[in-house]
């Protein structure tokens, strides 16, 4: 007699399938898992917002050191119109870092390698000083302290042209508490104060704040620790 394959007959009453319990437990551990995945995505783009942000805030700081050897002050800041009152967010700290070449005749400042160009009458209205601390009518005679790529300044203003150093973390759209006053979309400047900093009496504050949720982040330069505001 030959031995061939052997067929296992059906037993009635013998289990095929998942039962309902079963499904929803696997269903649950899937839910458990993919849970899992979601939150490590985010905490590892959040982490990747805060390094970027602490990478920038070397650099400026180291920029800004360097300014303070050649000049023996820091960048000044700015002030709002018609007060005295420092502006912590509307600052020309892309000006004074990249350096502008003036035109007495024109009474016109233009950043090193750039060819738009912004009057002194909207370095005042803006900025609330009359001019630029690194300016020279040869550009040879300026000081260039950092080199920014397209994506760290953004237009406050596109006529007049009036540029800003902005966070690489956009602020959100459609929220009330927006920086700058008419800014446009996701416009999120660095904040600078160098006249009777708060929490840097004998250098400057520089801070990026930037929305992580529901809540407001602050990194700076007195502190290692993320704050919230």
């Amino acid at each position: 007699m030959e031995n061939g394959p052997q067929v296992i007959p059906f037993r009635r009453g013998e289990r095929t399938a998942f039962t309902l319990i079963e499904l929803l437990v696997v269903i649950s551990i899937i839910g458990v898992l993919a849970g899992l995945v979601v939150g490590l995505s985010n905490l590892a783009g959040r982490k990747m917002r805060e390094n970027r942000i602490r990478s920038e805030l070397n650099q400026l700081m180291t920029a800004i050191e360097a300014y303070h050897a050649k000049f023996g002050h820091y960048p000044p800041d700015s002030v709002f119109r018609g007060t005295t009152v420092v502006n912590p967010v509307t600052n020309q700290l892309y000006y004074e870092l990249t350096g502008t070449v003036v035109d007495n005749v024109k009474k016109e400042f233009r950043p090193l390698n750039r060819q738009e160009t912004i009057s002194s009458d909207t370095v005042e209205s803006f900025f609330g000083t009359k001019g630029f601390v690194n300016s020279s009518i040869d550009p040879k005679q300026v000081k260039s302290f950092m080199s920014f790529k397209t994506g760290q300044y953004q237009e406050l203003s596109s006529n007049p042209d009036v540029e800003l150093l902005v966070v690489p973390v956009p602020w959100p759209a459609g929220r009330l508490d927006q920086p700058c006053a008419d800014n446009k979309k996701g416009l999120n400047p660095w904040r600078y104060v160098s006249k009777n900093p708060t929490n840097n009496p004998t250098t400057f504050d520089l801070w990026a704040e930037y929305v992580d949720g529901t809540k407001i982040k602050i990194i700076c330069n007195w502190t290692k620790e993320i704050l919230e505001k």
